[in-house]
């Protein structure tokens, strides 16, 4: 008999040996290394400039190899060069999550350089080979859609507060005028009248007819109430900046800016939700309560394919929810949730609840996740740690009617 070793046995089999390019990214340069699946290294560590001509000459170095997989750290926006240069040449590229490396121990030595870390990315994947789920599905394509507006969003709240500086520096009778001094008529009244040097001495008529058309209605004399409260407000103010200062100019700049910012979000939230509204998984979590159509959309964008995970609890453990326990023979401590997962999917799912439980005190008294808040409150918990458990039990709510394929029906 004929004997061969592990080695002989991959290569004359119909199993292949997978051979792993291993990437430690940094901006502009990585270290790469190439081991095959016993962990034999064929490429040493080599720093590489992320340059086109040098991809060019590794990939043409290493593409006669079968079975081959580019892994690497996500680093912020640093990897995707790298990423999307070997997903164009139809390289399976796996992005690890950078904790699950960091956590990764198979040697006692704390040593920590750039040529060590490409080869512990490789042994990190060679060593939890079964828990990577590749970002392809019909749904993780939007995810940049949706960083995008939390992008967008983070810079509104930024703006509004400037905006909202601004107000008080100006006039700040603005705000006995407006209900809301972020609606589009408060918005594009203040744009064109900053100071009230500008509306002061305007005819009614002329302001209310503004309004009007400002606001899309056909009814001027709605107007005149706040016309008229507006003109009494500018006569008494403290302004104490004059019409042609730089706090006027900046207050017009900002409200344009924020003005830019709510456009460019309502045309991310139409794109996402005519992208995702006839996708099956979309319907199945517009069913449930609380969830709308946008709100759906966002949820997917970010979580991806909710199928993929093989039970309710690896589902929750992705959205960051799960308790820490610690446990030691007949100790054991229930810690705070880890939010070691997707921590924009926790944002949707504590929105969605606050609002459901709002909605339901007044209109729907039933709803099972109404019912099981009021009865984690009477067992005494901490409002958070009350919205923390309705999160978890809507989690498996729409873990079942994903896996079931069924829609929402409130018993």
């Amino acid at each position: 008999m004929v004997e061969y070793g592990l080695t002989e046995i991959f290569k004359k089999g119909e199993i292949f040996m997978k051979h792993i390019l291993s990437f430690d990214i940094a901006k502009g340069k990585s270290v790469y290394c190439f081991i095959d699946e016993l962990r034999n290294t064929i490429i040493g560590a080599t720093l590489i400039e992320h340059k086109k001509d040098e991809f060019d000459s590794l990939y043409k170095t290493i593409k006669k190899y079968d079975n081959l997989i580019v892994i690497m750290e996500s680093t912020s926006i640093y990897h995707l060069p790298v990423e999307n240069y070997f997903r164009s040449k139809g390289v399976k590229t796996i992005v690890i999550n950078p904790k699950l490396v960091k956590q990764f121990k198979d040697t006692l030595n704390k040593s920590k350089t750039d040529k060590l870390d490409c080869f512990k990315i490789a042994r990190c994947y060679l060593g939890t080979i079964d828990i990577f789920y590749y970002k392809n599905d019909e749904y993780f394509i939007y995810n940049s859609l949706a960083r995008q507006y939390w992008s967008l969003i983070e810079g509104q709240t930024r703006l509004k507060n400037r905006y909202k500086q601004l107000i008080e520096i100006v006039f700040p009778e603005f705000n006995l005028i407006f209900n809301d001094l972020y609606d589009d008529l408060a918005l594009n009244f203040i744009h064109d009248f900053p100071h009230p040097v500008l509306f002061a001495n305007r005819r009614i008529d002329y302001l209310m007819n503004y309004l009007k058309e400002k606001n899309g209605t056909t009814q001027a004399f709605r107007f005149k109430n706040k016309v008229l409260k507006m003109k009494e407000l500018a006569s008494n103010s403290l302004c104490f900046v004059s019409f042609d200062s730089l706090q006027v100019q900046n207050l017009v700049q900002v409200i344009e800016m924020i003005q830019y910012h709510k456009s460019e979000i309502n045309k991310i939230k139409n794109q996402l939700i005519n992208e995702m509204k006839d996708k099956k998984l979309f319907k199945i979590i517009n069913s449930i309560p609380g969830f709308g159509e946008f709100s759906t959309a966002l949820f997917l964008a970010e979580v991806g394919d909710i199928t993929r995970f093989d039970n309710k609890y690896q589902f929750i453990s992705f959205i960051g929810i799960d308790s820490v326990t610690s446990q030691s023979g007949v100790s054991a401590y229930h810690g705070p949730i880890s939010k070691t997962g997707c921590k924009f999917g926790r944002t949707i799912l504590f929105n969605v609840v606050t609002t459901l439980i709002q909605i339901s005190a007044h209109s729907d008294k039933t709803n099972p996740i109404y019912l099981f808040f009021r009865k984690k409150q009477s067992e005494g918990k901490h409002h958070y740690k009350c919205i923390i458990a309705c999160e978890t039990k809507l989690c498996k709510i729409i873990y079942k009617l994903c896996s079931s394929d069924c829609l929402y029906k409130n018993k």
